[in-house]
């Protein structure tokens, strides 16, 4: 019997997954979409049951229809999902509200200010090597508590959204270790454990979940949850993770150095290092199994800048945009763009960034324009770059995902500011992908995450061209110069004009 391995993951949007064989085949995948509910401006949710728990019975039995092997041939499951989300069950394992999403739900920022004030933002980066935001999940649990008290008083657990996923799939309550970077302060980073002493006020500790690493086998899959998703009874389900990482593994991501650059309505990376790295302007944290450890951070726009500007100047397609682009020349005519058009994430942790269109003048052109904001991308990605560089973290091997990957004038350009190539993994499937493979670790048929390698190639690589090198060096230092310049305007009280 060949073996074979489930992967799945919940994404904001859609959810996907796919059977994979021990040689890293695809036998089958399915997708199905799903929404988020808003119910107030800054507040984003999703029904546990209905979309995380339910897009998961529909895949497996979507893939079950499909898969030309007996079941039995699943030798492992492991789920990824969107996160930090927040779901208070009660002793029943049931839901008491909807999940709270990650960092776009805005609803704890007094929350957040609190508990700066009553444990200090020094005292927190120490033990967590990050500062609060609304990525935070203690923040919203905070919130819950202080909010939502007929709810708090039957909480029984706090799960993330993969966390629900495992406990519906296997009766553990879990939460991986490189998603726990989420719970700060009360997740001690260095020594990868609940920290009761900075609790507190926030949750009791026995509302926690265990933790455990991403490939460890968190239980097998019950008779119940067998009936209703069609697996086989007793096959193994590791603990998982949340999208980002899956991603990551899926793109090769393997030993230190490698970096995975993801590119869709925003941007994020996770480089591999060989130590924890905790420093301000990115997020350091433990990965998927013991001794492995990473730095992350992202751009807040690109697909959805691209979009914007589609949107704001209709009647043309992306293709033909970027035709019109290509007709300008490296340097944008001499516009240099900001792209924080929905502030800023790393390295400047900036959320009220504004996009800024440089240097304009009779003869600037549309393609310079839609040109400018490719560039603008380049030169963040360069900045990000820099800054983990200087932090004693250096990319060896860049591996680029996502929507965006598909324009090739986009990652030649991102190339060429940078100096860093590109490869584009051959597998487009990304996290369900990597969860995979994580499934098949866990379940001991590979020794480590680090034999990616034996399922992912690369398709291409996009390597820098030095024909533009001096006229975007002396763009990027532009680009640096103008969100200063633009800081200070900014940052003035409304009404106020600075001038003599």
């Amino acid at each position: 019997m060949d073996e074979c391995f489930l992967g799945l993951d919940i994404g904001t949007g859609s959810s996907k997954a796919a059977i994979v064989d021990i040689e890293g085949n695809v036998l089958c995948q399915a997708s199905v979409p799903h929404k988020m509910s808003m119910p107030h401006p800054g507040w984003y949710e999703q029904d546990a049951d209905r979309i995380w728990w339910g897009d998961l019975l529909l895949l497996c039995r979507k893939l079950i229809g499909k898969l030309q092997h007996p079941k039995e041939s699943i030798k492992g499951v492991a789920v990824s999902t969107i996160g930090p989300c927040v779901l208070p069950i009660d002793k029943a394992g049931k839901p008491l509200r909807p999940g709270i999403l990650y960092g776009i739900d805005t609803r704890a920022e007094k929350e957040i200010r609190e508990i700066e004030e009553k444990l200090g933002r020094e005292v927190i980066f120490a033990k967590t090597g990050q500062d609060l935001s609304s990525q935070s999940c203690c923040p919203k649990i905070l919130w819950i508590r202080k909010n939502e008290p007929e709810v708090w008083e039957k909480t029984s657990k706090i799960l993330t959204a993969s966390g629900y996923l495992v406990y519906k799939l296997t009766g553990r309550y879990t939460l991986d270790i490189y998603s726990a970077i989420g719970y700060a302060p009360i997740f001690d980073l260095e020594k990868r454990t609940w920290d009761p002493s900075l609790a507190g006020f926030i949750t009791e500790m026995e509302k926690l979940p265990e933790l455990l690493w991403s490939n460890q086998v968190a239980g097998e899959l019950t008779q119940k949850a067998a009936e209703l998703t069609g697996l086989p009874p007793g096959v193994p389900v590791v603990t998982g993770t949340t999208d980002a990482a899956s991603e990551a593994l899926g793109a090769g991501v393997e030993k230190t150095g490698d970096m995975m650059m993801m590119y869709g309505s925003s941007n994020f990376f996770i480089l591999k290092t060989e130590n924890l790295r905790p420093v301000r302007s990115f997020w350091a944290s433990n990965f998927l199994e013991p001794d492995s450890f990473v730095l992350t951070g992202g751009m807040s726009t690109v697909g959805s800048m691209f979009k914007w500007f589609g949107e704001t100047f209709p009647g043309r397609s992306v293709a033909e945009w970027e035709n019109l682009a290509l007709e300008s020349s490296p340097g944008a005519g001499g516009i240099t763009s900001l792209p924080y058009f929905a502030g800023e994430r790393t390295p400047l942790h900036d959320p009220g960034a504004k996009g800024v269109f440089f240097g304009m003048s009779l003869s600037s052109t549309p393609g310079d324009l839609y040109r400018s904001l490719q560039e603008a991308v380049g030169y963040g990605i360069r900045h990000n770059i820099e800054e983990m560089e200087k932090a004693g973290a250096h990319a060896d091997r860049i591996m680029a995902i996502g929507g965006a990957t598909e324009s090739r004038q986009l990652m030649q350009i991102i190339t060429d500011i940078t100096g860093c190539p590109q490869n584009l993994p051959r597998q487009k499937l990304g996290a369900c992908y990597g969860n995979a493979f994580l499934a098949a670790a866990g379940s001991n048929y590979f020794n480590s995450i680090n034999e990616i390698s034996r399922w992912v190639r690369m398709e291409e690589e996009i390597a820098p061209s030095e024909t533009s090198k001096a006229i975007y060096d002396e763009g990027y230092e532009r680009y640096r110069e103008l969100y200063n310049s633009t800081r200070r305007l900014l940052s003035r009280p409304r009404g106020e004009t600075g001038i003599d």
